[in-house]
C-alpha cells in the first residue's frame, strides 16, 4: 500500500476524528499527522496524548490554513502528493479501496488541476439537520458540473483532497470524484435540535472567523451567495 502524508486539521472535536482515523488505518495509511489548533476539549486532549500518530501542536488556533501556517505542508508535501482534510469528512462505506490511486492518477492526467477530492453526499441528509435544505441547494450546483468522465468541477477548500507536491494550490483548480468515490460531511447528519455536549463546546470555543455549516447560523458569505442565487431564480421565473 503506497503511503501518503495525511494532515488532519483538528480543533475541539473528537468523535468525527476517530471515525476518519479508523477509516485511514483500515485502508493501510500510516503517515497520519494531526494538526491541533490549541484544542482544550478534554476528550480530544486525551485522544491526542494517546494517539500513535504524529501530532503537531499549535499554540494558537490557526484556523483552516493551519496545515500550511504550521509548516506541515512544506515539510511533508514538498516532493510528494499529500492529503489535507478536515476531521469530519469520512468516506462512504462503499468507497473502493483504490481511491488514493484514483486521486493521484487524476493529478497526473490533468496537469492544470491542483487537488482532487471526494464528492460530498447530499442524497441522504436527514431532515433533523437544520440546514439540510440549504446544503442541498448550495452543493447541487457542483453535482451538475461534470468536467471529465467520473469527475466534477468543484472548488475544494479543506475537505478531504489529495494535492500535487509543493505549495500555492488554488481552490478553483480542483476536481471531485463521482460516486462511489464519495464521502459524508458528518456535521450535516447531526440532529440540530438535540443537546450535543461536544458540538456545543466546539461552538462556544470557536473563533468567530472560523465557522462553517455546523454553526448556529450559516456563514455570512454563504448566506449572501444563497440569497443571490435565490434572487436570480426568482427574477428568471418572473420573466
Amino acid at each position: 500500500m503506497k503511503q501518503y502524508p495525511i494532515i488532519i486539521n483538528v480543533r475541539d472535536r473528537v468523535s468525527h476524528l476517530t471515525l476518519l482515523v479508523a477509516w485511514l488505518e483500515a485502508h493501510g495509511q500510516e503517515n497520519i499527522w494531526l494538526c491541533d489548533n490549541a484544542s482544550t476539549y478534554p476528550p480530544l486532549v486525551e485522544y491526542l496524548k494517546a494517539s500513535p500518530h504524529h501530532v503537531r501542536y499549535n499554540d494558537i488556533n490557526l484556523g483552516h490554513r493551519a496545515p500550511w501556517l504550521s509548516g506541515l505542508v512544506f515539510e511533508l508535501g514538498h516532493n510528494t502528493p499529500f492529503i489535507v482534510t478536515d476531521p469530519d469528512v469520512v468516506p462512504s462505506e462503499d468507497c473502493p479501496s483504490d481511491v488514493f490511486d484514483v486521486f493521484e492518477r487524476a493529478l497526473n492526467t490533468h496537469r492544470n488541476i491542483d487537488k482532487v477530492g471526494f464528492s460530498l453526499r447530499i442524497d441522504d441528509l436527514p431532515s433533523h439537520y437544520a440546514h439540510a435544505d440549504a446544503v442541498v441547494k448550495w452543493e447541487t450546483q457542483w453535482w451538475r458540473n461534470e468536467r471529465f468522465p467520473g469527475f466534477y468541477f468543484s472548488p475544494i477548500d479543506t475537505t478531504f483532497a489529495m494535492y500535487r507536491p509543493g505549495e500555492g494550490h488554488l481552490n478553483h483548480r480542483s476536481l471531485r470524484t463521482a460516486p462511489p468515490y464519495s464521502a459524508r460531511h458528518l456535521p450535516w447528519y447531526e440532529n440540530s435540535s438535540l443537546h450535543d455536549e461536544e458540538r456545543e463546546y466546539y461552538l462556544a470555543h470557536a473563533d468567530s472567523l472560523v465557522v462553517n455549516w455546523d454553526a448556529k447560523v450559516l456563514p455570512a458569505n454563504l448566506r449572501a451567495q444563497l440569497i443571490q442565487m435565490r434572487n436570480r431564480i426568482s427574477a428568471s421565473n418572473a420573466r
